[in-house]
């Protein structure tokens, strides 16, 4: 289930008749601090974290770079999410046909050091595609390494995608050499603590207890808040809890049950 449409269907069992308009962004903002309630307190909510960005963003033929996308000597730099990284890839968004099998065309990219991006850099600054750009502006960020820039990438690059790569994670930004090119998506697979959501992210809301518990705390909230109203909101409260306590108690018994199907994941056959 994606983002949008957890919020769509809680929104409408909590107010049947609509949410108020100037209540909104409040809602909004109540089903974001229930997911991340909920990963505090269920350790099988904080798996199977995916975040998809897209180098550039817009329409065809006008698009621009999305926020929040650098370089380092031609490789990308972007924010790291606040976990593990199970996974890296890239695909190609730029494709028309949407069958076309470059749609599913997974570049895996391995885990390096810092060090390693940098040792890849000196080995190949003679390459024109790697030399500083003259014209991209500074990073903003006080804790970036010097010579990062905003990225430069635009919708007329001619260059082509690289089969594989490395990543590295340094001051809570990602590395990624060589750059990603203007019609990649990076993909990153990560188990954590994930406290910011799109319309278009995947969360764990066809589980009914999630979107119950989601339901709950927005109903809790919205009373104590806005209705004043002290009976309902110990009740959604009460209700909330036991709705997590039995999250957890099945959380628990998933991690028993792996343990008896692979009592020993660490050591290889």
């Amino acid at each position: 289930m994606t983002f949008a449409t957890l919020k769509t269907n809680v929104r409408g069992q909590v107010f049947p008749y609509g949410v108020p308009e100037n209540l909104s962004t409040v809602i909004n903002n109540y089903i974001v601090e229930a997911l991340v309630h909920l990963q505090k307190f269920v350790p099988c909510f904080q798996q199977l974290n995916v975040t998809k960005t897209d180098v550039m963003t817009g329409s065809e033929g006008s698009k621009t770079l999305t926020s929040g996308i650098e370089e380092y000597v031609r490789t990308t730099v972007l924010a790291a999410p606040d976990g593990v990284i199970n996974r890296l890839y890239t695909i190609d968004s730029d494709s028309a046909d949407t069958n076309s099998s470059s749609k599913f065309d997974e570049r895996h990219y391995k885990q390096k050091t810092f060090k390693d991006i940098t040792e890849w850099i000196r080995g190949e600054e003679g390459v024109d595609h790697l030399k500083m750009s003259t014209t991209a502006s500074a990073s903003s960020s006080t804790t970036d390494p010097d010579n990062v820039q905003v990225g430069s990438q635009l919708e007329a690059d001619t260059e082509e995608r690289a089969f594989t790569g490395m990543w590295a994670k340094y001051r809570g930004k990602l590395y990624i050499a060589p750059r990603l090119i203007d019609s990649e998506s990076l993909v990153v697979e990560w188990t954590g603590f994930k406290k910011s959501w799109v319309d278009g992210d995947t969360i764990d809301g066809d589980d009914p207890e999630v979107q119950r518990a989601v339901r709950l705390y927005v109903a809790k909230e919205h009373a104590r808040d806005w209705d004043h109203d002290s009976e309902t909101y110990q009740f959604a409260t009460a209700e909330f809890n036991d709705t997590v306590s039995e999250m957890i108690w099945e959380c628990n018994q998933k991690e028993v049950i792996g343990k008896q199907i692979y009592p020993d994941q660490g050591r290889p056959s």
